[in-house]
């Protein structure tokens, strides 16, 4: 059903409390339309049905109290704005609702029907710029992440060709090369290794952020993944003429992680660069 007035719901369960709210929203002369429930229940059933413009809200209700109540009506409706109703006594956890993302509060009995008004057009407004900002935010994470696909595959073409007749060079498969020549094509290949490092972070960064990073985690042997990290780093220390090897206690209890992702920070870590020229590839 289309109401051409707002609607506002106010849960409010004394009658006289609710009267003054009505009485203060003709005094402001607001347009909108209000309807009233007693009980949280009964709001969030309301709010099944149809999601009003704005809900004012008592904190203490019979089946509802304190912080619980607006956590509860801001996780069924987050996008619908909150103005709480506080007594005297509650002002302190209105001010914490505020800061919790409740647009306003209001102390029974001390608002005239101007404030009223002012503060359900206020809560409204803000809460629509929210929703933009965060559409606009979403928008742009969105972009951000097609943009570094794009970029991250446009680069990773050109770093694989440079990488492979680095690699064929450095065998010796194009000729034969001085001692000095090997030298220049291990810092040229160190550099491509970096680069291809920091294009694989910036999409797992970017994964994590817009949160299309899948984790699964279950029990794990800490060991079997350590042993497998130094069987995929093996080759790479054998290049290099670096004794690589692991020791894991026994004892170690199983651990709760996503295996893949271990497996990345194990290998991640032993491939960063150290300020030691004297670092030992040894993993314990």
């Amino acid at each position: 059903m289309t109401h051409t007035q707002p609607q506002v719901l106010l849960v409010e369960d004394n009658p006289g409390d609710a009267d003054l709210v009505r009485l203060r929203l003709v005094e402001g002369r607001s347009e909108a339309q209000i309807s009233c429930v007693n009980r949280l229940s009964d709001a969030l059933a309301s709010l099944d049905k149809e999601e009003p413009v704005l809900i004012l809200l008592d904190l203490n209700l019979p089946d509802s109290h304190g912080a619980e109540t607006f956590r509860k009506v801001m996780k069924h409706s987050p996008n619908v704005p909150i103005v709480v109703l506080s007594g005297q006594d509650d002002e302190a956890l209105a001010i914490s609702a505020v800061h919790h993302g409740v647009q306003d509060y209001l102390v029974k009995g001390g608002f005239s029907g101007k404030q009223l008004e002012r503060s359900i057009r206020y809560a409204v407004e803000r809460q629509g710029l929210l929703r933009a900002l965060e559409v606009t935010r979403k928008e742009q994470v969105e972009f951000k992440n097609r943009l570094l696909s794009h970029v991250s595959h446009e680069l990773r073409t050109p770093l694989t060709c440079i990488h492979q007749y680095i690699s064929l060079i450095s065998d010796g498969l194009a000729g034969p090369t001085t001692v000095e020549q090997r030298d220049h094509l291990k810092v040229a290949m160190k550099g491509v290794s970096q680069l291809q490092a920091m294009i694989r972070d910036l999409l797992e960064a970017s994964r994590a952020e817009s949160g299309k990073m899948r984790v699964e985690p279950r029990c794990i042997d800490l060991g079997d993944l350590v042993q497998q990290a130094v069987a995929m780093m093996k080759p790479m220390a054998i290049r290099k003429s670096i004794g690589l090897g692991a020791g894991v206690d026994a004892g170690i209890p199983l651990v709760f992680a996503d295996p893949d992702r271990a497996l990345d920070v194990l290998i991640t870590s032993s491939t960063m660069p150290s300020s030691s020229p004297r670092r030992r590839a040894r993993s314990s």
